[in-house]
């Protein structure tokens, strides 16, 4: 069993990354003929209008982390039987699901002038938002299907489905924005292509998993005792859904308030970048969810969190490295892929990639809290989360006046004040059942060595910046440079660990489990 974990564990990591890859050069290569023919203002309101359905979303509620988390102990039991009324119940909510979104959708739309500044000088923009609303409204009547292979390990056969037809979907876009300049049409092909690639999904689906067809829907239901662990975890996610909406979903919407949905289209420039940045780490460590949800049943919290520890020092390396690119070359690529006119200031710049930094570092912890299930303590968390991620962005914003800035410094100081403790502490007392210092832990794993990455980081960015001030070299540079980066923060990275005797254990337990892999 621990040969196969560590099989689809590398299966999942490597095609999804390797995809996510393919798909961030699409979206890169849709937003340059975007800005080229429609610009700064229906880029804003398409950022915008990504940010408001974030919020509608949360009528879901976390079901579909739920999902995955039921499914773990039948999948790995192969008790069809469970799997098939879990498959049902999810069915039924996810069906209400969309209704609701759609539902409130509508509710919001004579309210969206209040969101943007500005609006008496834009056209259609109800008619527009109603089509982004229909494109996430088609995605929920099939999304509980791909619960089922991202829980049974299988993730990446829904990334390639949801990969071919975003092609598909650039190839037609393309054109349309080219020769008609028409944002309508442009929506309109994006709705046709989720319809069409949730079907196909749902055809592979039924064909993977047939046994679902074989059970009689109304008499086999979910039993009582699972339908509660089931409630309880939703109840546990509402309150971590509100914190994901506050944190990572309303920079646009205050931003549209209160500066404009132009400066919403030059934000979403550097928030396209720094995103697909992240979602390739994300994807990195999110496709050993359901490895380590399987682990978690399989194995003690001695081996869980041994494992923790070496995902953590991964993402912390990866983190840096990335974060020493962006400071380098974010601005200079903006430059050249979209022009002078597209870039914001430099504080604000490292505001953005600041933020980046100290958001990925929780993906580790993350990963560990829903594979665990640790939904119920953590939502209570991120009730307070919100609270104070909004009131610290609109303090930032309005007190001092700075704008963009302020929004993501409410973001930053929410993520140090409160995240980055909390989620290791529920880990460390919740997961792995270990009598340890917590305050030697979190100071020696996290503390110290995120301090020692970001100095080094930010070291090199200053070096670099002096550097270039005198020779000004430009985006080609910033490319090689980024070349540079990496080798430099692996130096620090092995510097760090070389005589720390518990690293070197965890990397030895690595290719330990890659040799009985093979």
């Amino acid at each position: 069993m621990k040969s196969q974990r560590l099989k689809y564990t590398i299966i999942n990591s490597t095609i999804l990354t390797l995809i996510q890859v393919f798909t961030i050069v699409l979206k890169f290569i849709t937003q340059t003929v975007f800005i080229k023919t429609l610009g700064k203002t229906y880029l804003g309101l398409n950022g915008l209008f990504t940010n408001v359905l974030s919020v509608l979303s949360f009528a879901e509620l976390g079901i579909g982390t739920a999902i995955v988390f039921s499914l773990y102990e039948p999948l790995a039991n192969k008790d069809t039987k469970k799997i098939a009324a879990l498959m049902q119940l999810f069915k039924k909510a996810y069906y209400f699901i969309g209704i609701v979104v759609g539902l409130s959708g509508i509710i919001l739309i004579p309210f969206l002038h209040l969101l943007i500044k500005n609006f008496s000088d834009l056209h259609n923009v109800y008619y527009y938002f109603i089509l982004y609303l229909s494109n996430s409204v088609v995605s929920y009547f099939f999304s509980y299907k791909r619960s089922l292979l991202i829980a049974d390990q299988h993730e990446y056969v829904s990334t390639l489905n949801i990969f071919l037809f975003l092609l598909i979907q650039t190839i037609i876009q393309i054109p349309i924005l080219i020769y008609f300049q028409a944002y309508s049409f442009y929506l309109w092909t994006a709705i046709f292509c989720t319809l069409v690639s949730n079907v196909f999904i749902s055809k592979k689906v039924d064909e993977k998993y047939s046994y679902l067809k074989q059970f009689d829907t109304n008499k086999n239901k979910v039993d009582k005792n699972l339908m509660n662990t089931i409630k309880r975890n939703v109840i546990g996610m509402m309150g971590s859904k509100i914190g994901s909406i506050a944190v990572r979903s309303t920079d646009n919407l205050l931003i549209s308030m209160f500066l404009g949905i132009a400066i919403v289209g030059l934000y979403s420039n550097y928030l396209l970048i720094v995103t697909s940045i992240s979602t390739i780490l994300i994807k990195l460590t999110s496709s050993m969810t359901a490895s380590i949800g399987n682990l978690a049943i399989e194995e003690n919290g001695q081996r869980s969190y041994e494992v923790f520890k070496i995902h953590f020092m991964i993402n912390l390396f990866l983190v840096s490295v990335t974060s020493g690119c962006l400071l380098v070359s974010i601005n200079p690529f903006i430059t050249f892929w979209a022009g002078k006119n597209y870039l914001l200031e430099t504080n604000i710049m490292i505001i953005v990639v600041l933020n980046y930094f100290i958001d990925q570092l929780r993906q580790t912890s993350i990963t560990f809290i829903s594979a665990y299930g640790l939904f119920v303590p953590n939502g209570r968390k991120s009730i307070v989360e919100a609270i104070l991620n909004l009131i610290l962005s609109i303090f930032f914003m309005k007190v001092f006046n700075l704008g963009i800035g302020g929004t993501l410094l409410g973001t930053i100081c929410t993520n140090l004040i409160l995240n980055s403790w909390w989620e290791p502490y529920l880990l460390l007392k919740s997961a792995f059942n270990l009598r340890l210092n917590f305050f030697n832990f979190y100071f020696k794993l996290y503390i110290k060595n995120a301090i020692v990455f970001l100095v080094a980081v930010l070291a090199f960015y200053k070096l670099i910046m002096l550097l270039d001030d005198y020779m000004n070299f430009g985006f080609l540079f910033s490319a090689i440079i980024n070349s540079l980066s990496m080798i430099f923060l692996l130096g620090v990275f092995i510097m760090l660990f070389y005589r720390n005797d518990g690293s070197i254990k965890y990397l030895k337990r690595i290719f330990k489990l890659r040799k009985s892999d093979s």
